[in-house]
């Protein structure tokens, strides 16, 4: 179904994930430090990069910011560090996902799914829309999944984006953590709301640098989307 790079150092789990992910149908090539993975970026186009945090030769999220020079494919770190720094950091380096292990692989495909039809897949099967919506700050176009500040174009990942489509459709009304996570990961969030935490933060650094407010903080519930 989609061709993944799997980097991950230690041989056994990169064997145990590599065969969990060819059962369900994947093409999958393994890489065991950055150095190889850069190689295999090199010379192939990916659906989907599965990325360990700690690499013998660098870190992965600096390899991760690597590849965000000139590559969107989704990422999904996995890792065995669960403190809320180094998710923070994986995740502003570029990542969609983060996933601790010992991973569960039922739920790994799933989330591999759902990133990649967040990224493109799934974009690629909706009908045009000639839409433009306009807002106190910002205007989008949802045709071309455009963003414009001050007349100048925001780039956002895919899941930023899928963030702010689901808030301005939904706008003054409390969006709970849980409730963004399915609807924009299409999986169960498992009660990781920090994933979704960090994505908002980056949002909100694109779209409101002066701090007007657009999306509200509801301490220990959610956000709601106030920019019109």
């Amino acid at each position: 179904m989609y061709h993944i790079l799997l980097v991950e150092d230690d041989h056994d789990l990169s064997t145990i994930a590599h065969a969990n992910l060819t059962y369900a149908g994947h093409r999958v090539d393994d890489a065991f430090t950055c150095a190889q993975a850069e190689e295999l970026l090199s010379q192939n186009e990916y659906d989907l990069i599965l990325l360990d945090i700690m690499l013998p030769d660098r870190s992965g999220d600096e390899l991760c910011r690597t590849i965000r020079q000139d590559c969107d494919c989704p990422i999904i770190f996995m890792s065995c560090l669960e403190d809320s720094e180094t998710i923070v950091s994986a995740l502003r380096s570029g990542g969609d996902d983060y996933m601790v292990k010992p991973v569960r692989y039922p739920e790994l495909l799933a989330r591999v799914d759902a990133v990649i039809r967040r990224s493109g897949h799934k974009r690629a099967q909706e009908p045009p829309q000639e839409n433009v919506r306009m807002f106190k700050s910002f205007s989008v176009d949802t045709s071309h999944r455009c963003i414009l500040r001050e007349e100048e174009r925001i780039d956002l990942s895919s899941i930023e984006y899928g963030l702010l489509r689901y808030m301005i459709d939904h706008p003054n009304t409390l969006l709970l953590y849980q409730d963004l996570y399915q609807q924009v990961w299409e999986t169960d969030s498992l009660g990781d709301f920090r994933t979704v935490m960090v994505h908002i933060s980056n949002l909100r650094k694109k779209l409101d640098p002066d701090h007007r407010g657009i999306i509200e903080t509801v301490r220990g519930a959610g956000y709601i989307f106030s920019n019109v």
